[in-house]
């Protein structure tokens, strides 16, 4: 069901949170630009970049694998390989702050392995166990204890999982916004964006007490004094009441207008996979060729939209500045604590070579 959306000027923090942006982002995120590739190749089976005057690029659905930080992502047809590196970021694919890097899922652990109740490894199609893959000792926040290779430890249904082997962590104990930008290609028109998504997790280890963890949309509005930013968020919120939710918001700095959704209760240390999708006349007829709709899923379920009232103004590349880009950030009120959010498989537009 479809949250209704209500305007609100910004009173509580987020007036500080959208006017720090610009100058957070200025100040802390590198202006590196996308590396190109430009040696020549005769075809296809070549592993060699296509020629300058021959290469053409085609903006990908939006639905296609952007990073998992395993080595996935980005996969170039020219010579079917992936830009993705496991294990770190691209410098082809990411344009990043200080306070963000590449880790092992909390999620996982190399002293067990998963199978199901036939002894198969995972995937199985109904319940899990997990088995200790070697003798050894664990070590967790509540203390040790000794693995053993063979001994059951545990049992799970199967269900929808989120991060698994190197994901992404963004750490910071600074007010205000910290992230880092998709950056193959940095910049797309509204129009093209279609999707962003991502698993989410917001780990109960977070000692911040009023802060997120989101996909951003983000750009500036020249043409409105003062010229700030516009953008859109969907996230995973932990509020200094210990209340967390899923949420959506979108805010024009400019004008003082922000929606701002409660998409569903939520849990610390649970992955979610969270997507915006940003909707056209050409997605959808009953949309106005001057606007667009934001659309905002929680683990593949509409659960709110929102129609930009700068739609038109958003829609025009020239009558907008900075952007628009796509961020994972974190966010916080208050200089209180640590924020901590992790990130795993990414899904985004992105610009893919073809010859």
């Amino acid at each position: 069901m479809r949250s209704k959306p209500e305007k609100s000027l910004i009173k509580d923090g987020l007036n500080e949170a959208a006017l720090g942006r610009r100058n957070f982002i200025k100040l802390g995120l590198t202006g590196a630009a996308l590396s190109c590739i430009n040696s020549g190749c005769e075809n296809k089976t070549s592993t060699d970049p296509p020629d300058r005057t021959e290469q053409v690029f085609e903006l990908t659905d939006g639905h296609t694998l952007y990073d998992d930080f395993d080595g996935h992502g980005n996969l170039q047809t020219y010579n079917n390989q992936n830009l993705a590196e496991p294990g770190r970021l691209s410098s082809k694919l990411w344009d990043t702050s200080q306070g963000i890097e590449v880790v092992r899922s909390p999620g996982a652990t190399e002293l067990l392995t998963v199978v199901n109740e036939d002894g198969q490894p995972y995937p199985g199609p109904k319940r899990l166990l997990w088995v200790g893959a070697q003798n050894g000792r664990c070590y967790t926040e509540n203390g040790s204890f000794v693995v053993q290779k063979g001994v059951v430890y545990g049992s799970a249904r199967i269900v929808p999982a989120g991060g698994n082997g190197w994901v992404l962590r963004l750490t910071s104990s600074l007010p205000g916004l910290m992230g880092c930008f998709l950056a193959h290609p940095r910049d797309i028109a509204f129009a093209d964006m279609k999707t962003l998504s991502a698993d989410v997790m917001v780990p109960s280890t977070s000692t911040a007490k009023d802060f997120y963890a989101a996909l951003d949309y983000h750009t500036t509005i020249p043409e409105q004094p003062p010229g700030k930013s516009w953008f859109t968020d969907i996230g995973i919120r932990r509020y200094a009441s210990g209340d967390v939710y899923a949420f959506a918001q979108s805010c024009n700095v400019n004008a003082g207008y922000r929606s701002y959704l409660h998409l569903e209760q939520a849990k610390m240390d649970t992955w979610y996979n969270l997507r915006q999708d940003v909707i056209t006349r050409k997605d959808d007829p009953s949309l106005k060729d001057n606007e667009f709709r934001i659309d905002y899923y929680v683990n593949g379920i509409l659960r709110g939209s929102e129609i930009p009232e700068d739609a038109e103004l958003l829609l025009d590349p020239k009558r907008t500045g900075w952007g628009p880009n796509r961020l994972l950030i974190i966010y916080a009120e208050k200089a209180e604590g640590e924020s901590i959010g992790f990130f795993d498989n990414v899904r985004a537009a992105y610009n893919n070579r073809v010859i």
